[in-house]
């Protein structure tokens, strides 16, 4: 075989090896589609106590909410501190006393998770982000690029709600944000703010149902 032939065999093996490795089952190779979560997540429904991420929970990304509609307490505290979800929300329908349906986050092993006053609280899966977003976050927390479009936007409050609207930036040089959105400014609520979001910024949104945003 001459050194020709060596060459193009070598060639012929490694696109194949890369076809191989692009087509494997579970990875989302197509930028127009939403991102499909491939994670240890497994559906729970825990009653009130305190719970370690890892044994009861599986680690991955939830949808917390309570199981039979009634309100009560659901925290968290991430085994490390500076990159974990720090949940603090109280469950329920009720928008007016600060309660939310659900709240969205990444547990992950070690973190520690405690809920009080509701009946039970049910930990689903979350099987999709959306990476083309570029309307609405609901309460919880979010990465730009998986759950919404990097961009500048003008955020803001759903109607007659007020809460806490963070941003934490990827980059050590990028931009912060950390406002309580609302109609109370004699209670320092801002009734919208500016934001620059960049890839891979974590985006906070508590104490509200939902934050809009607009292009700008």
């Amino acid at each position: 075989m001459n050194k020709y032939s060596k060459v193009l065999l070598t060639s012929i093996a490694a696109v194949t090896l890369s076809t191989t490795f692009l087509e494997t089952p579970g990875l989302n190779i197509n930028p127009t589609q939403e991102i499909v979560v491939s994670a240890k997540a497994k559906q729970a429904t825990l009653v009130p106590g305190t719970y370690k991420v890892g044994s009861e929970i599986k680690p991955g990304r939830y949808s917390i909410t309570s199981s039979d509609g009634s309100s009560g307490n659901i925290s968290s505290t991430p085994k490390k501190s500076l990159h974990g979800d720090g949940i603090n929300e109280i469950l329920g329908s009720d928008p007016t006393m600060a309660q939310v349906p659900s709240v969205n986050a990444t547990l992950r092993k070690g973190d520690k998770v405690k809920i009080e006053g509701l009946t039970s609280a049910t930990f689903t899966p979350v099987k999709k982000r959306h990476k083309k977003n570029k309307s609405s976050l609901t309460t919880g927390f979010w990465i730009v690029g998986k759950d919404i479009k990097k961009g500048k936007y003008t955020v803001t409050p759903a109607e007659g709600q007020s809460g806490n609207f963070v941003v934490i930036p990827k980059s050590a040089f990028g931009d912060s944000t950390n406002e309580v959105l609302g109609d109370d400014t004699d209670m320092s609520q801002v009734p919208k703010v500016n934001v620059n979001l960049h890839k891979g910024d974590k985006v906070e949104v508590s104490g509200m149902t939902q934050v809009n945003f607009a292009k700008r």
